[in-house]
């Protein structure tokens, strides 16, 4: 019964995660997405450092819990109904609490301007319902923002 539950369910929803995180590679509005991550390379680097691993994991524990667990919630609470246009309000709720969040480490401005960039992820999780497509965007974002490759 155990493993019925784990291969019917966990194993599913993973699979699931990753096939649609491979189709959304393939979809022109990601590339968008993504490539708006560049505005990180003119807004002035942050003092600290973090390795590619670290921002990597930090965008993945973000996606997990914001997108998959408090967006996707409240869209079910909402029963999927409330838009301000392409945008769920499951989606700017989350959004702001996201921008809150980071209140807690950064300056005001910056965490205001993570506002933003989680509308474009949380729109990719409403389009794809894949912690795959939001977490490499958000990683990107982040490696953009922090290292700047310049």
């Amino acid at each position: 019964m155990v493993y019925d539950f784990f291969v019917n369910r966990i194993l599913k929803g993973i699979w699931y995660q990753f096939k649609w995180g491979a189709i959304s590679l393939t979809d022109p509005i990601f590339y968008l997405f993504l490539s708006l991550g560049f505005v990180g390379l003119y807004v002035p680097e942050p003092d600290i450092r973090l390795t590619l691993s670290t921002l990597f994991f930090k965008a993945m524990f973000e996606e997990f819990f914001f997108r998959f667990l408090l967006q996707e919630g409240l869209d079910r609470l909402l029963k999927y109904k409330w838009r301000l246009g392409p945008l769920s309000l499951a989606n700017v709720l989350t959004s702001v609490l996201f921008a809150g969040v980071h209140l807690v480490h950064q300056p005001v401005h910056w965490a205001l301007l993570t506002f933003f960039p989680s509308l474009a992820f949380g729109y990719i999780w409403q389009r794809y319902r894949s912690c795959v497509s939001s977490t490499l965007i958000h990683f990107a974002y982040n490696s953009f923002l922090f290292y700047q490759f310049m």
